[in-house]
């Protein structure tokens, strides 16, 4: 598909800053063996998991050392093998501590692999059941737990594993899919059977040509596997964007895509779910994509709790004096104000953005220019929703289908007025929500 299905959104690519920043030799993946990690009980939408090792005990590469007992969330693996040395409050960077397990390395390296049966043998049951005992969850941001996913109660005719990545300088899933691009059609596999589903669509923004390629000659001899080229715009990731694009309808506004039969789900998502069946290991690495003002940009592959100071150290340390540091995507993504900060299981970049390229972010009086309306992919009024906030006109708020926002950020991106759009339309999503709890 060449054209764009969704009104909306924005085409990042012009953006010369940005693109200039990117990372050049995207598939040269680097491996991090930080001398500890700062593993988060949290990691994923849900409550968190109860740590079940204590300080002193060693510990393998893979082992449980947090556990869901009910309630929705996923168990937290250790990355590494070695010695627990501590279970403390460590500040996240948002102004908020998580209870972290601190593990310091023995580099040795002491996965417990686990090979069970082929992927004929497997019944959905027992797919479910081993990915939530891998901890998988969304790799994507969304960090929902994949074994709920994957146990809909709707009956899923289609899958579509989203390789978008639509989020500007980030090039983890492009990578993943152009070195590791069978075992993606596996866990495709995988997923479609967990789920019951006859077909399965994997959809690439067209600017990733060498990762189409790849997975096209991949899906050639699997009839029930295609790849679709869907347009490199912002946020074309988002569940919403892709499902318009591919399928030409609206993702319903008060239910799921499962509603009507369709299951979307990442790419590394995808990848971690075959990890958990063959060789049967646990989520405890992923890639993530260091940019921006940073001395070497590059994909690293690193353990789960690897500090942001150990992993920009990594990367050559800062160019120029930094002013924001953000984990996730440039437009998604959160910033943190600590470089104790762990990268989770939902880190797919770290964003580094210098004084210089830092630009002011001091709002000025909204001048009614409507390119917020005209850039929203959800077709909403960020202007007007910002004003119900500021004036915290609840009611009103709630008319203006705030809740349907996906915060992609597009409204505070092309303001003029540097007005923090996004930023007041969640906040008042948060809201609302309290109100109707």
């Amino acid at each position: 598909m060449s054209k764009q299905a969704f009104k909306g959104g924005i085409d990042l690519h012009q953006d010369t800053a940005l693109h200039l920043r990117g990372i050049d030799n995207y598939k040269q993946v680097e491996n991090i063996q930080p001398k500890k990690v700062y593993i988060p009980v949290q990691q994923h939408i849900g409550k968190p998991a109860e740590v079940i090792v204590s300080v002193s005990e060693k510990v393998f590469l893979g082992q449980p050392i947090a556990k869901m007992d009910d309630g929705l969330g996923a168990d937290v693996h250790a990355s590494i093998s070695g010695r627990i040395i501590g279970i403390e409050e460590i500040d996240q960077g948002q102004g908020d501590e998580m209870t972290c397990v601190i593990i310091e390395n023995d580099f040795r390296e002491q996965p417990r692999v686990v090979h069970h049966e082929t992927i004929e043998e497997l019944t959905p049951e027992m797919i479910v059941e081993r990915v939530e005992k891998a901890g998988v969850v969304g790799l994507g941001g969304a960090t929902f737990p994949s074994h709920v996913k994957l146990n809909p109660k709707e009956e899923i005719h289609t899958c579509i594993f989203n390789g978008a990545e639509c989020e500007p300088l980030l090039m983890a899933d492009a990578a993943l899919m152009a070195t590791q691009g069978e075992k993606l059609i596996n866990g495709c596999i995988l997923v479609l059977k967990a789920v019951e589903a006859k077909e399965g669509i994997i959809a690439i923004e067209d600017d990733k040509q060498e990762a189409i390629e790849v997975m096209r000659e991949l899906c050639q001899d699997i009839p029930k596997l295609s790849v679709v080229e869907v347009p490199s715009v912002y946020p074309q990731g988002s569940t919403e964007m892709l499902f318009k694009t591919i399928i030409g309808e609206e993702a319903p506004a008060d239910g799921s895509t499962r509603d009507l039969g369709y299951l979307i789900i990442n790419v590394a998502t995808t990848v971690a779910v075959y990890e958990a069946i063959d060789p049967g290991v646990p989520l405890s690495h992923r890639i993530c994509s260091v940019v921006g003002d940073v001395m070497e940009q590059k994909n690293v592959y690193f353990p789960i709790g690897t500090s942001i100071e150990d992993m920009i150290a990594f990367c050559g340390g800062f160019d120029g004096k930094p002013s924001k540091i953000i984990t996730g995507g440039f437009m998604m993504g959160k910033t943190v104000d600590t470089m104790a900060a762990s990268l989770t299981k939902s880190a797919n970049g770290l964003i580094v953005i210098n004084e210089i390229h830092d630009e002011d972010s001091t709002p000025s009086p909204c001048i009614l220019c409507a390119r917020c309306v005209e850039v929203c992919p959800i077709g909403l009024l960020p202007h007007q929703l910002e004003k119900s906030y500021l004036k915290e006109n609840w009611e009103r708020l709630e008319k203006l289908y705030v809740d349907s926002c996906i915060n992609c950020g597009c409204c505070t991106y092309i303001c003029p007025a540097r007005r923090h759009l996004a930023e007041h339309i969640v906040a008042g999503q948060q809201i609302i929500k309290e109100r109707q709890a």
